[in-house]
């Protein structure tokens, strides 16, 4: 039977987290979004947790981050503990009257093993999976400098010879104009951005928050970046956008090669470079050029159980 447990108790048996979004720091940013913050495991057995919010009858993790999932003690868990977890997991719903729950797995970067097991247990299980949403990720361990196309250099160059330039920011200013070229650029895709630079600063306050700004020879900003820090071995890009006008001189390609050096000469082995989608409807042209960059494809899960 899964039972609710007090933040010091669910925190004897799981120290460790797989991503940022499920780590105690996190969740008190953003739980003031939720009606209450649940801690499940297993009452004979707590080898896997799961923490989530509940807000008007509705369970989720996460509630106000790319992707949730869960805590557990080793990945290598074996298949009939997952399953007996998911399970109970149902009746908790049930027994508690809860409506429904939402659940975004991360991408396998982050837990590829727990992963299939969790996939197969929930579509074993009855959970409706939705569609799932396309992931791009760059294996720094094996970026060498090498292009899947010669296309990226050449825009490299071309970005180069008009005279732009990349650097990290750090002052109010400067990371309002990123800012805001960001938000202007998915203002111009039709797609919401989600946070404020407010709360991108309130992030900041837990762990590393990046912004890379790159300039037009006028000093203009024509692209931006920000990036999460807060993995030991993952970067996580949250926010990219260029200048809709000034696309063609090659912001995003100089963006992205001096990003992919710059982490890995810190030592990061990964870069998790979002979603390629919304809500399982693909980007192809933007997953075509983050493919072109080396990254890999692959699938985030969500699933739902309906009371």
């Amino acid at each position: 039977m899964l039972i609710e447990v007090s933040k010091e108790e669910y925190r004897k048996h799981f120290s460790t987290d797989s991503s940022p979004f499920i780590t105690e720091q996190f969740v008190e940013l953003v739980e003031n979004k939720q009606d209450k913050i649940l801690r499940l495991m297993k009452d004979d057995n707590p080898s896997i947790g799961l923490l989530a919010g509940i807000k008007d009858g509705i369970m989720r993790s996460p509630f106000s981050a790319p992707f949730g999932g869960f805590h557990y003690k080793y990945e290598h868990m074996l298949l009939r503990v997952v399953y007996v977890f998911i399970s109970e997991l149902k009746d908790y719903i049930s027994k508690n009257g809860l409506k429904q729950l939402y659940i975004t797995l991360p991408p396998n970067l982050y837990q590829a093993s727990m992963n299939a097991k969790l996939v197969n247990a929930f579509i074993s299980l009855g959970f409706t999976m939705e569609t799932p949403d396309i992931n791009n990720w760059i294996n720094l361990k094996e970026f060498n400098g090498e292009w899947v196309k010669s296309v990226v250099l050449q825009n490299y160059r071309k970005a180069m010879k008009h005279g732009l330039t990349w650097c990290e920011v750090s002052c109010r200013s400067e990371m309002e104009e990123a800012y805001r070229v960001i938000r202007r650029n998915r203002e111009e895709k039709g797609r919401d951005i989600y946070m404020t630079l407010d709360d991108l600063l309130k992030v900041k306050e837990i762990f590393p928050v990046e912004f890379f700004i790159i300039r037009d020879k006028n000093a203009k900003c024509v692209g931006a970046g920000i990036f999460y820090r807060g993995h030991e071995n993952i970067v996580q890009c949250i926010f990219l956008g260029d200048d809709m006008e000034n696309r063609s001189l090659g912001v995003m390609n100089l963006m992205y090669i001096n990003c992919y050096n710059y982490y890995k000469k810190l030592g990061f082995d990964y870069i998790d470079m979002g979603a390629s989608s919304l809500r399982g409807e693909p980007n192809s042209g933007l997953i075509r050029f983050k493919e072109l960059h080396n990254c890999v494809t692959s699938l985030r899960y969500t699933f739902t159980w309906k009371s």
